[in-house]
């Protein structure tokens, strides 16, 4: 924020300078010729400025291209899903809601049990397995999370993570249309996931209210996290190397200290969750 009010100051300074150049004073005799040196370098300089430089992240080499997809996403979050996600939250009751978003988290764990497999983890993914049949069965198909109140702890692993591990380790960052941030290893990723999610096969079976209803859940649910982005200079970085961070805490260990080169350059306070679930 301290660099745009810089870049803003600069700019009325340079307005400023503009108008009281524009007065009605006689030129000296070479003033024509220095007022045009002096307007093409101002035409150079606007040219330049209006050619932002994209593609410098090595990890962002299409930034022109993920712009345009990022702002597509947002006037159409803005414009129909963050309203109809606010909606819902606000009519449908705490526990329903909750129930709602176990069912379909316990959904999802016989394809994390499958990825840890094909991880190399059979201990955690049997531990994922035996979560799912656990809260299907005692806790009303998934309403309820049983699971967790044994000690049995919630993992989450797609086929994304699962290329990772077998050596595709860096990937291009790509923001997918509606689905936003994502890799092109991670796109792949999500969508054989999809292919074979449980989800999947219910809302074929049941109809495409499943996976609207899977789509405004998953909207409400990160409804508290908005206030992290106020105040950001650039929502677009903001979000990218926050979720470029947070992949590569799902790929390697990040228990311990992170490097100074895996954190995005930002600064923010962390909000009350708590109080904004209320």
């Amino acid at each position: 924020m301290n660099g745009l009010r810089a870049l803003v100051m600069v700019a009325l300074l340079m307005a400023l300078a503009a108008c009281a150049g524009n007065g009605t004073r006689t030129p000296p005799p070479d003033a024509g010729r220095d007022a045009a040196a002096a307007d093409a370098d101002s035409a150079a300089l606007a040219g330049a400025e209006e050619k932002p430089h994209y593609g410098l992240a090595p990890e962002d080499p299409w930034e022109r291209f993920n712009r345009g997809m990022f702002a597509f996403n947002d006037t159409f979050d803005r414009i129909l899903l963050r309203p109809v996600a606010k909606g819902y939250a606000t009519v449908t009751p705490r526990p329903l809601r909750t129930g709602i978003s176990n069912f379909f988290t316990n959904l999802q764990q016989p394809l994390t049990g499958i990825n840890l497999l094909l991880q190399g983890h059979p201990g955690q993914a049997g531990s994922a397995l035996g979560r799912f049949a656990l809260n299907a069965f005692l806790g009303l198909g998934g309403v309820l999370d049983p699971a967790t109140d044994v000690g049995i702890p919630l993992r989450d692993r797609g086929f994304g993570q699962t290329l990772a591990k077998w050596g595709w380790l860096d990937s291009r960052y790509l923001v997918l249309p509606l689905f936003g941030p994502s890799t092109v290893r991670d796109g792949i990723g999500k969508g054989v996931n999809a292919s074979v999610s449980p989800i999947t096969w219910l809302a074929g079976r049941e109809g495409a209210e499943v996976s609207l209803l899977y789509g405004v859940d998953a909207r409400a649910s990160v409804l508290p996290y908005e206030a992290m982005m106020e105040g950001a200079a650039d929502r677009y970085l903001l979000i990218r190397d926050a979720y470029l961070q947070r992949r590569r805490c799902q790929i390697i260990d990040c228990s311990g200290e992170m490097p100074d080169y895996l954190l995005p350059d930002y600064e923010f306070e962390i909000p009350d969750f708590d109080t904004l679930r209320n």
